[in-house]
């Protein structure tokens, strides 16, 4: 299921330097808070992520007939089409499908994927776009920091290297928000098997004040240990209402309830804001 490297994968010794060069174009002037907004974008996932600086992260995109677009518009400047890094957790087209419209919208700096070559037909189209345009790729893998600024950075925790699974999901992209004493913890679809792992290796390194509930609140993640580890105050879960799936499943819901974690969805609350200053998390 692992796809080997290709030439378009950057080593990640050179990350650094190339997020420099990406983000001294970047013209987006900040406030002096960081800001992560979790996008009302149906059944799906899409957060953006912007520094005090303007740095923006964009992952993942939601569905392709999902309105990305607007849901960016609601939270950026409309003159602003410039996303300094697009994150894709992993193949599934309800984290990729907006990425076309991304691609062919704004200008991307950095593409940063699970290392999945293989996944949804609109997958191969963002390949494909992706190659078009030139832009660089680079491989996430346990282990790597992404400083966005000072002070604040993203921290890889999954996949890693040596993992084999035929379960797509299990190549998904886990990535920790710091800035300063506030954290924030992001899943994409990460099964149990995986938070599991993750909590073994990291322990209490990953507590993190908000946490994105992984696969919309689907029974087959939010495992009990990593929850524990994690300890958030706010989980937040992207979902669909009246979704075939049934997420959030009443499992995942009584799990996160018990840890006594304040659980938001964005079926119930649209887009959810919050903004942290390096010591608080406020919900906007």
């Amino acid at each position: 299921m692992k796809s080997p490297p290709n030439n378009n994968i950057l080593p990640f010794m050179v990350l650094g330097c190339l997020i420099l060069t990406t983000f001294f174009v970047s013209q987006n002037i900040g406030s002096k808070k960081l800001d992560i907004d979790f996008l009302d974008i149906g059944q799906g996932d899409a957060l953006l992520i912007t520094t005090p600086l303007g740095r923006q992260v964009l992952i993942d995109t939601g569905l392709i007939s999902e309105p990305i677009e607007q849901r960016l518009g609601d939270v950026m400047d409309p003159n602003d089409k410039f996303i300094d890094i697009l994150v894709l957790t992993h193949p599934d087209s309800d984290h990729v499908g907006g990425a076309l419209k991304i691609l062919k919208n704004y200008k991307v700096g950095i593409v940063l994927y699970s290392g999945l070559d293989i996944g949804s037909e609109i997958y191969q189209l963002v390949a494909l776009e992706i190659k078009r345009q030139n832009i660089s790729v680079i491989k996430a893998h346990v282990g790597q920091r992404i400083v966005l600024e000072p002070h604040i950075f993203l921290e890889i925790l999954s996949p890693y290297d040596e993992l084999d699974s035929l379960e797509p999901n299990d190549y998904s992209i886990v990535a920790r928000l710091v800035y300063g004493k506030t954290s924030a913890l992001f899943t994409g679809d990460a099964t149990k098997y995986v938070e599991y792992n993750i909590a073994q290796a990291f322990g209490s390194d990953i507590q993190s004040n908000i946490l994105k509930v992984g696969h919309h609140g689907s029974q087959t993640s939010t495992n009990k240990t990593f929850v524990t580890v994690v300890n958030p105050e706010y989980g937040i879960i992207s979902a669909g209402c009246d979704n075939r799936f049934g997420h959030p499943h009443t499992e995942v819901l009584m799990t996160l309830m018990k840890s006594n974690i304040d659980v938001l969805t964005t079926c119930e609350e649209g887009s959810i804001s919050f903004s942290s200053d390096g010591n608080v998390w406020i919900k906007k």
